[in-house]
């Protein structure tokens, strides 16, 4: 995995998200409210710079909801179809590049839980050459990872036994190389590993067109450390889509900052009508 880049390094890092931490007024921001909110009495010239070191992706904490299915996928069913919901947001726009220009969305992410699992699907579209993608290089395939802590701990830099990354690539699987395959994946730093999903935990299926592909996932319970929709109403979660035609789109931060190693840069993810 990559490292990060020279624009921040990982010890100012954790000082500025500690410092953000502690600033309530910086809260949460959610899909219907995404403009992020600016103190009238905040000093002009100490946010200009901040905002010419930080990308605003980093200076906000995001809310985000999840739907509720209604049921869970069986073994031999097919796995749920998300694309009537509202797809994730695309939080990256909030953060311009050193040109000053965003790179415009190319997939839609969608995200729904059910007490047994959640369920991903990834659509992308307008490509000119077909998905490369290959089990054993999954970092360098076309496809999507999801990071997912089931305890929803935004002050720790370094994953624990509940937080998880899984890849799901539209191909690449299978003895010719032609099936969709899911990829559990270590997080690089972990203080703990998450213990390895059960055999068939995973799921995935796709859909392979001339001018791209759809994937769907299901990421059954036991292979969620800590799932518990009965004591828990909220996850860190944060997402990844590569292509190598089309570039690299994540949920709200670039490849400058670790968010593949960081659970602190995850975003939140509520389980609408959770128990807990």
């Amino acid at each position: 995995m990559r490292e990060a880049s020279g624009i921040v390094d990982e010890p100012f890092l954790a000082h500025k998200q500690d410092e953000l931490s502690r600033r309530t007024a910086a809260a949460y921001h959610t899909r219907s409210s995404p403009t992020p909110h600016v103190s009238r009495n905040a000093d002009f010239t100490r946010n200009t710079l901040m905002s010419s070191v930080l990308p605003g992706g980093f200076l906000f904490r995001y809310q985000l909801a999840a739907a509720r299915i209604a049921a869970a996928p069986g073994k031999k069913d097919p796995l749920p179809a998300l694309d009537k919901l509202p797809p994730l947001p695309g939080l990256h726009g909030l953060s311009a590049s050193e040109t000053g220009v965003t790179q415009p969305s190319f997939a839609n992410v969608w995200l729904a839980w059910h007490d047994t699992g959640l369920a991903v699907q990834l659509v992308v579209r307008d490509k000119n050459r077909p998905a490369r993608c290959l089990e054993s290089s999954p970092d360098a395939s076309d496809g999507l990872t999801v990071w997912i802590d089931t305890r929803n701990t935004q002050t720790i830099h370094r994953a624990s036994r509940f937080c998880h990354a899984f890849t799901f690539l539209p191909s690449g699987g299978g003895d010719e190389g032609d099936e969709p395959v899911s990829v559990p994946r270590p997080i690089a730093r972990a203080r703990e590993d998450a213990p390895p999903p059960p055999a068939d935990s995973l799921r995935v299926a796709s859909q392979l067109a001339d001018d791209g592909y759809s994937l769907q996932g299901w990421i059954d319970a036991t292979a969620l450390h800590g799932w518990d929709t009965e004591t828990i109403d909220a996850i860190g979660f944060t997402y990844r889509v590569h292509d190598n035609e089309m570039g690299d789109q994540a949920l709200a931060l670039g490849e400058e900052f670790p968010f593949d190693r960081d659970p602190s840069l995850w975003s939140v993810l509520t389980l609408s009508g959770a128990a807990g």
